[in-house]
């Protein structure tokens, strides 16, 4: 069981490492076009479409500088809280793109069937393990002590976390969602094996029911810590095999770009996994601190 020193050293580093990379990426032609791709269809920002590789470069500047912030092992935690309401800004920015239509599928009807919009769904949880991993700093680094910070930052990762289970759990009762992930069932020596014993629709169907049934068990946060840690378990788990396929997808990386370490979209998309990763550790943490205290 993680300690609260390991659980937020862990949260550091899988920020700074996702945002390093991503921040890198928005250098590339593949950067440019994700973020053309929310800046045509948003809401508030479709007029710098045109706009698109400067405001990709500028994007890639701020999570750099925001990554080398929270995880750069500077002795003042100012530099540290700078880099982590830096991140809350820009989660609340990327969560404004789920007002874009690229995020739901015209194929499934549109809303609430998402799409591309399940990587944007993460900052949900990633805002709240900014809360999290910032409040320490509150006072001394390191510290036990609750805050008020830390106290909002639990719902937040909470919902963040359950929302992705549940929505794309849901998903993947679709014909369009159980096609998207079939190439990623494929790649995996773990699973692959299921593609010989049952069509892709019920693979993605069962997977869903393992995510929705995942995300029950996290409301067992308000009333009952049992399942609530059964969830978490589960969510672990979950989040493990997503990452594992950034090793056995080639689709994980842009073949234009000479494949890795530079990212495809698919890519973004299971990297920040990372982050899911690090909010349930931090929750292992809390619900051990709350255990013995």
């Amino acid at each position: 069981m993680p300690s609260t020193t390991n659980a937020l050293l862990f949260a550091r580093a899988s920020l700074a490492i996702i945002f390093l990379w991503l921040g890198a990426m928005d250098f590339t032609p593949v950067g440019e076009a994700i973020v053309g791709q929310w800046l045509a269809g948003h809401a508030f920002l479709s007029g710098l479409e045109d706009q698109a590789g400067s405001a990709a470069k500028a994007l890639g500047i701020y999570q750099i500088v925001m990554a080398v912030l929270i995880g750069a092992p500077l002795p003042l935690g100012s530099f540290r809280r700078i880099g982590f309401v830096l991140l809350g800004v820009f989660s609340v920015l990327a969560l404004t793109a789920m007002l874009t239509n690229p995020v739901w599928l015209a194929a499934e009807g549109g809303f609430p069937a998402i799409g591309s919009g399940q990587g944007i769904l993460k900052y949900v949880a990633i805002a709240g393990l900014s809360l999290w991993a910032g409040s320490f700093d509150n006072s001394r680094i390191f510290s036990n002590r609750t805050s008020k910070t830390r106290a909002v930052s639990l719902p937040v990762m909470w919902s963040g976390l359950v929302l992705v289970l549940a929505w794309i759990g849901v998903m993947k009762f679709t014909a369009a969602e159980a096609a998207g992930i079939a190439p990623l069932i494929a790649s995996s020596p773990v699973f692959s094996w299921m593609q010989a014993l049952m069509p892709e629709r019920v693979i993605s169907a069962l997977i869903g029911v393992i995510e929705i049934f995942t995300a029950l068990a996290l409301l067992g946060y308000w009333f009952n810590p049992r399942l609530f840690r059964i969830g978490l378990v589960m969510s672990i788990m979950t989040f493990i095999v997503t990452l594992s396929f950034l090793f056995t997808y080639a689709g994980a990386w842009d073949e234009q770009l000479g494949g890795f370490p530079a990212l495809s979209s698919s890519g973004h998309f299971l990297m920040k996994d990372l982050a899911l990763l690090a909010v349930c550790f931090a929750f292992v943490n809390e619900t051990r601190v709350r255990r013995y205290r």
